[in-house]
């Protein structure tokens, strides 16, 4: 949230005696997250850190871990005293030393902050820029460094780690961190009295951090005192605005904080107003120490609300009694025909908000139904933030709903990708709710068809949505897009591996290489509009795109304005967007007439739609992309479409498609068989023998097969319908799972709920999917019989594309992740390490950035932690039958 919704909570402006209504006196107190003493000033992190790099990295790379550091034993066990030297193939002599650097630290209300600022100046950057561009940009390095406890006792702080993913606290070792500087979920530590060591990887991403020169990380520590148990996160706070008096929609959320070495039960939020109180929140929702879990409400949006509302939180602890915390938030209001905040739930359950704005009522009345023109924001950048809230100030009289998503966070979770478009598909959906909850006078909504606009890595998501769901599309218009995140910053100087390695992260990725998807936008209306001199996405981006789209069947109209940068006031409203804005913002009152041949090309994804009503269920094989080849024509006065595949295995015609020359007739390849499609179901699939005939098993959806929300690469795990079930049995798996629950907090805004293996059945058995911790050698059976990857005392088994038989002997390091499937679409994600070391390497394979290209299952070796990769034993993928795939890499 925006830095000025601050105010909104006035425990922030007054103290917290003032605000904390206790049951019962105690220590495990609700507290105002940033409160302190003088005594938590004890916490002080020094200034001198030992640095050692450049090394490289690749983009996005370093989730496969890569640490140059592990091929000599790791970071915990450098000594920067003894003199010593690393390889590197960015430093002269190929050689790196360590060098002592002091960074600038400051002290706040008890919190203690270091900013890092590194750029390696004997590096000549320039000349490596000439030949690799902005992909010499990215490296990595370690700095070694202390915190000190001044107290004679052990204190818990909680650690923020802006722009940083992995680090070391003593023992303790974190993946996630915060690489984009969320503040969401920081890391609760246990710092004992004296000097505690700390170990930081910074890496430097272009795309986050920019390809200036000279190329610099920026990074910061920030310790904050663990006060009380229990805490509410500050800026955590998600509201809808009111409207007339009453909330525009009905959901809230706030994320709670468990600061103690104990567990804690919410058991219900109330809410109070000077003329109502009502529970908004009743289910008991259980933390992990040192969990961080966003917090649903459900109010009332017939009652009138006053300025503020009182919001009473009732708890227990280790010991059972109950406890309340109470706590204000201040209201914003809105006109009900002005920009406001909306809020629904995304698809997770998790709440989450939009910017919306209504169409002018002057000419339009309550029988119209007016269109959706869905803005997509660029990175780093906040849909209620001044720069989204201002976009369309020219734009007031648009026959359109102007709606901007946050997209769960200020990076839309995964680039606008599998989570991120799921959120802007929901807030769409919930304008309806909002119409319903102001009893709204002006005209209605069209969703069946959006237009849909994107700014930089917004513009990279129109590609996305367009490219996944043209048959939604009235018009895409792409403003300094970027063409996909391989060309943005391509990825050559990852860790060398063996070839079909290197394929299969292609492969996972390939959903989002929208270069290779563009015959899908045939005859689609698109506007690109790129400035000339623009440095942060280049103006090649545009280009490229519409050279493909004309080679590919598209045509594009291209604004290419002079001189212009990145971003200028007025990008998303200048002539030629709004020329076409009002050429394609109207509601089709016409069937659609489909061309006379089309190609639809179909990516292993959920998240793919249809083309002209053809909707792909499953692929032959998710190794490669499908396709179909599509020519239409009379045969006597029946429509005929001829349609040949390559690689599709079922698919199915929409009946609701509202096209002008639906089909009558379908031919599939060249078997002679014409079937017709106006009576019966339009489903078809392909025989073992590759006979096409007319799917008439309505029930093939069966635990053996993948299909919906199943399908994807290792991403297909986010497509979760409530909070991820995470899974642990023992107090090493369990810190594991508190750290999955706070990067997904963190990256997603996703809630987690951490539950014993003694629960595990019943975990099964929820309506979301399922992340299961193992350390060792027992893993519990697949739900699906005879699971093509299984462990037994002393080796990892494989079950091959051929029903032959592999195998691999149980070793120190080892660790791996697979998909395995649950009933009614659901996933488990099994994350397995023989031993921690393994299990900590399987673990950062947990979708956190985009772009890192997690196969269905990976098996690591314990080199993987220098190698990445390129160091994995087995990786690939599942097939329809979630049987392992013929170009999947095993022993």
């Amino acid at each position: 949230m925006k830095l000025e919704q601050l105010s909104r909570l006035l425990p922030f402006a007054i103290s917290c005696q003032l605000v904390c209504i206790l049951a019962s006196v105690s220590q495990d107190v609700l507290a105002v997250e940033g409160t302190g003493t003088d005594s938590q000033s004890l916490i002080t992190i020094l200034p001198s850190w030992d640095v050692i790099g450049p090394f490289r990295i690749g983009t996005r790379e370093i989730v496969w871990g890569a640490d140059p550091l592990e091929f000599y034993g790791g970071i915990r066990h450098a000594n920067p005293d003894e003199p010593s030297y690393s390889r590197s193939p960015l430093a002269r002599n190929a050689t790196v030393q360590w060098a002592r650097k002091e960074y600038h630290t400051s002290q706040s209300n008890g919190e203690y902050s270091l900013d890092f600022s590194l750029e390696f100046d004997e590096i000549d950057w320039e000349f490596a820029q000439k030949i690799y561009g902005w992909s010499a940009f990215q490296y990595q390095a370690w700095a070694k460094g202390r915190i000190l406890n001044q107290d004679v006792v052990s204190r818990l702080v909680n650690v923020f780690t802006d722009n940083i993913l992995e680090l070391w606290i003593n023992d303790m070792h974190v993946f996630g961190g915060d690489f984009f500087g969320f503040g969401r979920a920081p890391v609760l530590v246990e710092l004992h009295p004296g000097v505690n060591n700390v170990s930081v990887r910074l890496v430097r991403e272009v795309r986050s951090m920019g390809g200036a020169f000279p190329p610099t990380i920026q990074a910061g520590l920030r310790t904050q005192p663990a006060c009380e148990q229990l805490a509410f996160v500050a800026n955590s706070l998600v509201m809808p605005d009111v409207v007339n008096g009453r909330l525009c929609t009905p959901y809230g959320s706030i994320t709670i904080r468990n600061q103690g070495a104990t567990w804690i039960y919410m058991h219900r939020i109330t809410a109070m107003s000077r003329a109502n109180d009502y529970i908004v929140t009743s289910q008991d929702i259980r933390l992990a120490p040192g969990q961080s879990r966003p917090v649903k409400m459900v109010f009332e949006t017939g009652f009138r609300f006053d300025e503020s509302i009182r919001l009473i939180l009732s708890y227990s602890g280790q010991d059972t009694a109950l406890r309340e915390i109470s706590f204000i938030i201040e209201l914003e209001h809105a006109d009900i025909s002005s920009v406001q905040r909306i809020t629904f739930l995304h698809p997770s359950g998790t709440v989450s908000y939009a910017i919306l704005k209504p169409p002018s009522t002057a000419n339009a009345t309550r029988e119209d139904r007016l269109p959706v023109l869905l803005n997509l924001h660029g990175a780093g950048v906040e849909a209620d933030g001044p720069l989204a809230r201002h976009m369309f100030d020219d734009a007031s009289h648009l026959p359109a709903w102007i709606l901007t998503p946050a997209g769960m966070s200020t990076w839309s979770g995964d680039d606008w990708h599998t989570w991120g478009i799921a959120d802007a598909q929901s807030a769409v959906a919930a304008i309806a709710e909002w119409i319903n909850s102001t009893v709204w006078k002006g005209p209605g909504v069209y969703i069946e068809k959006l237009l849909v606009a994107g700014h930089s890595n917004g513009g990279q998501g129109t590609w996305y949505f367009t490219s996944h769901q043209p048959d939604r599309l009235l018009g895409a218009a792409v403003a300094s897009g970027y063409s996909s995140i391989e060309t943005y910053v391509p990825y050559v100087l990852w860790n060398e591996a063996d070839p079909l390695q290197n394929a299969l992260l292609e492969i996972s990725r390939s959903s989002f290489r929208h270069e290779i998807l563009l015959e899908n936008l045939a005859e689609l209306p698109i506007l690109q509009q790129h400035g000339s001199a623009d440095d942060n996405v280049p103006a090649y981006h545009s280009r490229l795109m519409n050279t493909l789209l004309a080679q590919g069947g598209g045509a594009a109209q291209y604004s290419e304005m002079l001189d212009k940068g990145h971003w200028f006031d007025g990008a998303m409203t200048t002539q030629s967007m709004m020329q076409f804005y009002l050429q394609h913002l109207a509601v089709p009152h016409i069937e659609l007439t489909v061309p006379a041949s089309f190609t639809f090309i179909a990516p292993n994804s959920h998240d793919m739609g249809s083309r002209y009503g053809i909707i792909v269920d499953q692929l032959s094989s998710p190794d490669r992309l499908g396709r179909m080849r599509v020519t239409t024509g009379l045969y006597g006065s029946l429509v005929q479409w001829h349609i040949r595949t390559e690689n599709i295995h079922r698919f199915h015609l929409d009946a609701n498609a509202q096209l002008a020359n639906a089909p009558d007739q379908v031919l599939i390849d060249d078997i002679p068989q014409v079937f017709n499609t106006r009576k019966g179901a339009a489903c078809f699939v392909q025989s073992a023998s590759g006979v096409w005939t007319r799917e008439v098993a309505l029930d093939w959806r069966t635990l053996d097969q993948r299909y919906g929300r199943q399908r994807g690469t290792l991403d297909a795990i986010l497509r979760s319908a409530g909070p991820f079930e995470v899974i642990y049995n023992s107090g090493k798996t369990l810190s594991i799972a508190v750290q999955i629950s706070r990067n997904f907090l963190q990256y997603f805004g996703a809630d987690t709920n951490i539950v014993p293996s003694s629960e595990y059945e019943e975990a099964l058995e929820s309506e979301s999917n399922v992340i299961t911790i193992c350390l060792g050698i027992l893993v519990p059976e697949a739900r699906l019989p005879r699971f093509p990857i299984r462990l037994d005392n002393k080796e990892i088994l494989f079950t091959g594309p051929d029903d032959s038989s592999k195998s691999v002997l149980l070793r120190e390091g080892m660790g791996g992740v697979w998909l395995r499937p649950l009933p009614g679409e659901r996933l488990e994600l099994v994350v397995w390490g023989f031993d921690e070391t393994g299990l900590r390497q399987a673990a950062r394979l947990i979708p956190t950035i985009t772009g890192a290209g997690q196969p269905d299952f990976v098996i690591l070796d314990s080199e993987a932690r220098w190698k990445g990769h390129g160091g994995a034993i087995a990786m690939g993928f599942f097939d329809r039958h979630w049987k392992i795939s013929s170009a999947s890499y095993l022993p």
